[in-house]
């Protein structure tokens, strides 16, 4: 048999031992050539002892060695592998007659054995090579079956090893150059190019030709036409003359970029899709079929998964480290405003500037509405931020004045259920005798007094967000009922026949130590663990100190809008003794403190006109009267005499116009009118009346 002159190291003619020699198939021919030496080195590349045509080959792909007087082959880690007898291996020795196969090539070693002497030419013949799902071409590639099976299998196996491979990496850029790598070994093409969509624009995040080297300009070298039908339809697209098809008649990247064969495959996920695979052969056509389009797609699918999977934990190691990053930042403002407020004369302005500089981390969800920037409240934020997008239930614990009900509206406003009704009710407000009918409703006639029907606060929040407060202290009548629409999601209204579906997330809230109840059999222990499936603890406003500047700034500005003012200078020491005192009542405390400041105050907020029952508990107060009674107690006191503060000092502002204090306190007529008389209010004519007589 002669040597092609396109057979590299010189024509050979065949010697006596055919051991020593190769028989290669390839698309120009066959051709024979002599194992020489103790080394012969085969790949794509001019420097190897035997160059081969074959765009599957790496430059420098195997080799075979004489070790000990036998020859073995070794695959010198390339792209597509070396398979020997249909198996891929690393090492292996030969013996004659071996069939070593490279993409499209075929090497016989020592000798062609005589099943495969009456072969079709190789360009047909090794098509079988690179079909991973394999489907026969003639019928005698079809006849041999063991062959076929062999191959299918070890891909199988590839596969299996490589999504292990995939779900292990974490980082996207690594991921994207691991599919692309093996997408283009497993289909054999020339170039490839994984696309991905960000912000409706079409952008190469790896790409790789057959050398492995990154393609350069890799954006002016796909056709997006045909990138963009494929993720706007979801469908791949296969294409083995890409210049002759009708489809692509009118696509110009496809004749300038003078494409052959072309393989486009959809990264879908959940119904959307992500990007794309890309991978063509400028050189050869129909180098691309239906069982490379197979298994592509089925990589493809997977593949996704663990995209989805990598930017996830990046955006979730990003948030954290901006969550880190912010805390620090907080804490150490935090340290600065501490020692800055242990001075009597620090300006207000001061604090404010300080206060500004404290950056809230970037959280998926927004917590705006509440005011804070210290460290025990954005750990709480951290912990919502991970639930807010299920229907977990939320126990929010704290002591009055904390803001419970705040967090509960974060929670829905982030929540999918934003754009329904969020219901809130005191469970300690609801009489005895009414409890069923608040909460399920009733139907007319179904009591005296119910002369229409009325939704009750489920039915009013379905699809949505209820909130209950206090549930501590619910009767045992409520708890049960309430544990069975917990559990089935259904009820029936008061004095009606038909039962009411819902669909509610719970958050409940209460400043009871619900734990020692349930031990003491005052509530139910299932409820409990119904509702208390996430427990969110709200910090005392003395426990987050820092957040009282801040607070006092915003109650101001909130104060003086309601009021239609001009916003009064805080003065230093008044920002002082505000800092300093333990606010039993919390935040809600505090909040009416500013107004009832706000109102009292004209340009300049004085620490005099701070109510007594705050300076009495400021540092360095030698008045200080001894605290007796519960919690509840003294903030019931406390808040009662805020209360009547600020209804005396608005009535007045308003000459005693009732109706216009009632709409600015935000109150119907006749809770104002209940509250002037619970406190005894009288205008100073009538109380000067009084006296006199």
């Amino acid at each position: 048999m002669d040597v092609p002159e396109h057979a590299r190291k010189g024509k050979s003619t065949r010697s006596a031992s055919t051991s020593q020699h190769l028989f290669i198939r390839d698309l120009a021919g066959e051709r024979e050539v002599p194992l020489t030496g103790d080394s012969v080195s085969i790949g794509r590349s001019r420097d190897n002892d035997v160059e081969i045509e074959d765009i599957s080959s790496s430059r420098q792909h195997c080799q075979l060695r004489r070790i000990q007087g036998r020859w073995h082959i070794e695959d010198l880690r390339s792209r597509n592998g070396t398979m020997v007898n249909g198996i891929l291996v690393r090492r292996q020795p030969m013996m004659v007659g071996d069939l070593i196969e490279i993409g499209k090539t075929q090497i016989f070693f020592g000798e062609i054995p005589e099943r495969h002497r009456s072969s079709s030419p190789a360009g047909e013949t090794l098509q079988l090579s690179t079909e991973y799902f394999l489907e026969p071409i003639s019928e005698q590639v079809a006849s041999d079956d063991s062959l076929r099976f062999q191959k299918e299998r070890e891909i199988f196996l590839r596969l299996l090893e490589l999504t292990r491979d995939l779900c292990a990496i974490l980082v996207t850029e690594e991921l994207f150059e691991v599919i692309l790598q093996n997408v283009i070994e497993i289909s054999g093409a020339e170039r490839g190019f994984l696309i991905v969509e960000e912000e409706a624009e079409l952008k190469v995040a790896a790409s790789r030709n057959i050398d492995r080297d990154v393609v350069r300009r890799a954006h002016l070298q796909v056709s997006h036409s045909l990138v963009r039908r494929v993720i706007d339809s979801g469908e791949p697209v296969l294409t083995g003359d890409a210049r002759s098809d009708p489809r692509f008649h009118e696509s110009v990247s496809i004749a300038n970029l003078r494409l052959e064969s072309v393989l486009c495959v959809p990264l879908r996920l959940r119904g959307n899709v992500l990007g794309a695979v890309y991978v063509d052969n400028r050189f050869e056509k129909h180098s691309f079929h239906q069982g490379t389009l197979r298994f592509v797609q089925f990589l493809a699918d997977q593949a996704s998964i663990y995209i989805e999977n990598a930017r996830l934990f990046e955006e979730l190691h990003r948030k954290q480290g901006s969550l880190h990053t912010a805390k620090d930042q907080v804490e150490e403002l935090n340290r600065q405003l501490q020692a800055m407020l242990l001075a009597r004369d620090v300006e207000p302005e001061e604090v404010r500037e300080l206060v500004k500089k404290g950056a809230r981390p970037g959280l998926k969800h927004s917590f705006d509405r509440i005011v804070t920037r210290s460290p025990v409240m954005l750990r709480v934020f951290e912990l919502l931020d991970s639930v807010i997008d299920t229907d977990m239930p939320v126990l929010v614990l704290g002591e009055s004045g904390t803001g419970k009900e705040l967090i509960a509206q974060a929670v829905h406003l982030g929540s999918g259920r934003n754009p329904n009704s969020f219901v809130s009710q005191n469970c300690a407000s609801i009489p005895q005798n009414l409890l069923e009918s608040e909460f399920f409703g009733h139907v007319k006639g179904a009591f005296t007094g119910a002369i229409r029907d009325k939704k009750g606060l489920f039915e009013l929040a379905d699809r949505g967000t209820l909130f209950l407060d206090e549930i501590g202290d619910m009767s045992p009548d409520l708890q049960a009922k309430l544990l069975r629409v917990i559990e089935d999601g259904e009820f029936r209204p008061v004095g009606g026949r038909d039962t009411v579906k819902v669909n509610v997330r719970i958050i409940s809230a209460t400043n009871q130590r619900l734990e020692e109840m349930v031990r003491d059999g005052r509530f139910r222990e299932d409820l409990y663990y119904r509702l208390n499936v996430l427990t969110v603890h709200l910090p005392a406003l003395r426990e987050r100190r820092e957040d009282i500047p801040l607070l006092v700034d915003h109650f101001i500005d909130l104060a003086c809008s309601r009021l239609a003012m001009e916003r009064p200078k805080l003065d230093p020491r008044a920002l002082y003794a505000l800092y300093h005192s333990p606010w039993p009542g919390n935040i809600r405390q505090l909040q009416n403190e500013v107004e009832l400041l706000v109102a009292l105050s004209g340009n300049v907020i004085l620490p005099e006109n701070i109510s007594p029952s705050v300076l009495s508990h400021r540092p360095g107060s030698t008045k200080r009267e001894p605290m007796r009674g519960t919690l509840r107690e003294l903030v019931a006191e406390a808040t009662e005499g805020l209360e009547r503060q600020v209804l005396t000092a608005t009535l007045q502002e308003n000459s005693w116009n009732k109706s216009q204090t009632a709409r600015q306190l935000g109150v119907s007529r006749p809770t104002l009118d209940q509250k002037i008389e619970k406190y005894g209010l009288k205008r100073e004519s009538e109380d000067r009346k009084e006296k006199n007589e």
